[in-house]
C-alpha cells in the first residue's frame, strides 16, 4: 500500500468517524434518554527494540444487522475520563441500539501501526437508553505478517531518522477481556451508576468505506468462526465465555393409533 494509500484510507475512517463528544466530567453529565459505553484501551504493542507501545483509537459505529451496513460513529482516542501511563479508560455518549467495533484509526502509520476496518468480521452488540455498558479491556496488536517489509531493524530506524520513511504496516487487530483489579479504577462518581455487560455477537460484516487495509477483529485466528457466536463479560476479572444458547425442544413423536 503506498502512502497516499494510507493518507486516503485514514481520510476516510476519521470522517466515517469523528472523534468522541466532549470528556463527560460528572454523573449529572448522563442522560437518560443517551446510552453510555465504558471501555478501557491499552497501547498497542509492536517489537522493535524490545517491546515498543504506541497508543491508538478504536472506532464503534451503529450497525444495521440485517442490511449489513455501518453509519458515522465515534472514535475513542481523546478526553479519557481516567488514565494510567498509556492506558486509557473512556466513557462514551451514544444513542441506544446496535453498535458494532468498527475498527482502529489514528495509528502509527510510518511504525506499522495501521488504520483497520474489521469488516471481515467483527462483535456487534445492543445497548439501551440510561445503560452503562462495561466492554472490557481493549488491547490493539498488530497483525502477524511473514513480510520483512513489516520488521522494523536498526537499519530501517536509522533511515528513518535522517530519510523518512517507515515500516510496511499490517492491519491491527484487538483481543478483549474483562477489566480486572490490575486495570484503570472507574471513577468514584460513576462507579455507584449500575454495570451492564452486553453479549457480543461474532461475524458482524460491512462494507470497507474507507477502501485501505481490512481484517477480522480477532485477526487470523477469526478465520472459520461461525457467524452468530455469542460471547459475554461474565464477571470482572474473568474471561469472556460462550454464552448458553437454548436448545430447541424436541418435536413429539406421534403416538399410533391403537387397534380395536
Amino acid at each position: 500500500m503506498t502512502g497516499m494509500m494510507r493518507l486516503t484510507f485514514a481520510a476516510a475512517l476519521l470522517a466515517l468517524s469523528p472523534a468522541a463528544a466532549a470528556k463527560i466530567k460528572s454523573a449529572d453529565d448522563l442522560k437518560p434518554d443517551k446510552a453510555y459505553l465504558l471501555v478501557q484501551v491499552d497501547p498497542v504493542e509492536f517489537k522493535m527494540m524490545g517491546n515498543n507501545r504506541l497508543v491508538t483509537g478504536v472506532v464503534f459505529a451503529p450497525y444495521d444487522a440485517v442490511k449489513k451496513e455501518i453509519r458515522a460513529g465515534v472514535m475513542v482516542r481523546n478526553d479519557p475520563v481516567a488514565k494510567d501511563g498509556k492506558r486509557r479508560l473512556y466513557l462514551i455518549e451514544v444513542d441506544p441500539g446496535t453498535w458494532v467495533i468498527a475498527g482502529t484509526g489514528a495509528s502509527g502509520a510510518t511504525l506499522g501501526s495501521a488504520d483497520t476496518s474489521f469488516s471481515l468480521g467483527s462483535y456487534h452488540f445492543e445497548v439501551g437508553a440510561g445503560e452503562l455498558a462495561d466492554l472490557g479491556v481493549f488491547v490493539p496488536l498488530r497483525e502477524e505478517s511473514d513480510n520483512p517489509d513489516t520488521k522494523m531493524t536498526g537499519g530501517k530506524l536509522i533511515g528513518m531518522a535522517f530519510f523518512g520513511g517507515g515500516v510496511e504496516p499490517v492491519p491491527n487487530r484487538i483481543t478483549i477481556r474483562p477489566r480486572g483489579s490490575g486495570d484503570i479504577v472507574v471513577p468514584s462518581w460513576l462507579a455507584a451508576k449500575p454495570l451492564v455487560q452486553p453479549a457480543f455477537i461474532y461475524g458482524g460484516t460491512f462494507g470497507n468505506q474507507g477502501g485501505g487495509l481490512v481484517n477480522r477483529i480477532d485477526g487470523k485466528d477469526g478465520r472459520g468462526r461461525a457467524a452468530g457466536e455469542t460471547a459475554y463479560l461474565s464477571k470482572p476479572g474473568q474471561p469472556a465465555a460462550a454464552a448458553a444458547v437454548a436448545e430447541p425442544a424436541p418435536e413429539p413423536v406421534p403416538t399410533p393409533p391403537s387397534r380395536p
